[in-house]
């Protein structure tokens, strides 16, 4: 979605169009009811953009990783030393157990654990299957590093 001067300001996304049309009807689109609001994900900031943009064109060759959904990408408290780039799923952001939020393609994950200590500070499931890229913390600019955290505070 862009706003009134053309920036681009959401997003939203369907994941698996062939199991959606076959099997999304009544309740069980995207949507729920008519009265559910669609899912619509904040836009990636410069980072994100930057970062996909280098993976798309081969700069860098992260490790990539599939969750379930249901599967967990890191758990709060752990250590942890990498980013994360959503491709395609739903990650739910748990903090001591409440979802506080829903994460969607093209947000980065996991800065806060290299900003604090090295230590995994919300729990990242799996909503619907996702496809993670893994990027290595070195190759990330702590500055921007810090932005993108500071981001996420508000």
């Amino acid at each position: 979605m862009y706003d009134r001067d053309g920036n681009l300001a959401a997003k939203s996304g369907t994941i698996d169009f062939k199991a959606w049309y076959r099997q999304a009807h009544g309740e069980r689109t995207p949507w729920g009811d008519e009265d559910s609001d669609a899912f619509v994900t904040a836009a990636e900031s410069a980072l994100e953009r930057e970062l996909s943009r280098e993976l798309l064109k081969g700069k860098m060759i992260p490790e990539r990783r599939v969750l379930d959904a249901g599967e967990t990408l890191v758990e709060q408290g752990a250590p942890g030393d990498e980013l994360y780039l959503v491709l395609d799923g739903i990650l739910a952001v748990e903090i001591d157990g409440e979802e506080v939020a829903e994460i969607g393609p093209g947000a980065i994950v996991g800065e806060k654990a290299l900003l604090e200590g090295g230590t995994r500070t919300a729990t990242l499931k799996a909503e619907t299957r996702c496809r993670i890229a893994v990027v290595p913390a070195e190759l990330i600019d702590r500055q921007e590093l810090e932005d993108l955290a500071a981001t996420r505070r508000t």
